[in-house]
């Protein structure tokens, strides 16, 4: 009996953990941030550079948001003042850098110029992705971007799980094929 009920509950937490998962096509797209490397993704890019806001409305943080009108879910990035608690944020909703699940060898670091970064939603079958794209390269460097990617949960106080990834654009087959 203790066994079954274990068993269960440890098969609901690994679906649960599997449903926050961000899908390969997605952070792969959020890399590339103007061409889905899967025809199921949609992007969305929330043009304009990055402005600082103020850093009034949450202490202790300066809070960068695209400048731009189809900025609607109020998508931007939170630099802390005191200490490494930056924070992706859409809406209320938050995932910190600090927390975020590396997808790789390289271990999540805050973004180094959120006034340079580029911000988007994706989509894919009924799910909406924040990405916040970092390039800080020069030359071949620049096409070694890292990426921030988090399902948006549809409830407004929920936080962003957040998966990091940083990887050469050049070797994604969607860089050099035909836009999808």
């Amino acid at each position: 009996m203790i066994r079954t009920v274990i068993l269960t509950f440890l098969l609901m937490f690994s679906a649960f953990a599997h449903a926050e998962q961000v899908p390969d096509a997605v952070i792969d797209s959020c890399l590339l941030v103007d061409k889905p490397t899967d025809s199921s993704v949609s992007i969305t890019p929330i043009e304009g550079e990055a402005q600082l806001i103020d850093d009034i409305t949450v202490p202790g943080y300066q809070l960068f948001t695209p400048a731009s009108d189809n900025n609607k879910l109020r998508v931007g990035y939170a630099t802390s003042k005191h200490g490494n608690t930056d924070y992706v944020f859409v809406g209320s909703r938050r995932g910190y850098i600090k927390r975020a699940v590396a997808l790789g060898t390289f271990q999540p670091t805050s973004v180094e110029q959120p006034s340079l970064a580029a911000f988007a939603v994706l989509r894919q079958h009924g799910q909406q992705y924040v990405c916040v794209m970092e390039s800080n390269g020069n030359g071949s460097a620049a096409f070694v971007r890292s990426a921030f990617a988090g399902r948006i949960s549809p409830s407004k106080g929920a936080t962003l799980k957040l998966f990091y990834k940083v990887a050469d654009v050049k070797k994604f087959r969607a860089f050099n094929g035909p836009e999808r």
